[in-house]
């Protein structure tokens, strides 16, 4: 199995470096960093200001490799799916293919001071969570597993970046 970091617009070397680490730690597999992919005009609706993450993943798809490998989408930009105001990142488990956005894990969204430890942790809580999806993991009803659903940035910043007892043992790795 291999996991690849795509880049979706002009993300920072260090913080895709970082979050290449992190996630290798977490998984103990490759992971790869692959060129960057500008964010598709098309997928941006005006109205909401956001971007579709549908779209993104859609786009994510043509770069999957084998049948074990894993792509996560990472963008600054805000995305959102139906009936949502807003995502944090959103899974397809078919191709196995997820995207994240950097946008509202940032202090500086919130009009907090810039903490860049913070974004990191919770970007890497999302991966996480997001790669778990692809695995064959739902949503779980322990707040403090990585698999528990984020339906704001306090429940991303309650959990661990682990899977709880119940999670470990499902994962389809």
């Amino acid at each position: 199995m291999r996991i690849n970091l795509v880049p979706l617009g002009d993300i920072a070397q260090d913080i895709m470096g970082q979050l290449k680490t992190r996630t290798s730690h977490i998984f103990g597999c490759p992971v790869n960093i692959e060129s960057a992919i500008a964010v598709p005009e098309h997928a941006y609706n005006a109205e909401r200001n956001q971007y579709l993450a549908t779209d993104l993943i859609s786009l994510l798809d043509k770069k999957g490799g084998g049948d074990d490998d894993r792509v996560i989408g990472i963008t600054e930009v805000d995305l959102y799916a139906p009936r949502f105001s807003f995502v944090f990142g959103q899974a397809n488990i078919l191709s196995h293919t997820t995207v994240i956005s950097l946008c509202r894990l940032r202090q500086e969204y919130y009009g907090l001071p810039r903490d860049e430890a913070l974004c990191l942790e919770r970007a890497t809580k999302e991966i996480v969570h997001e790669l778990g999806h692809t695995f064959g993991l739902g949503h779980c009803p322990n707040s403090r597993c990585i698999m528990h659903f984020s339906n704001s940035l306090a429940d991303t910043d309650y959990k661990k970046a682990i899977f709880c007892a119940k999670c470990q043992p499902r994962l389809q790795l």
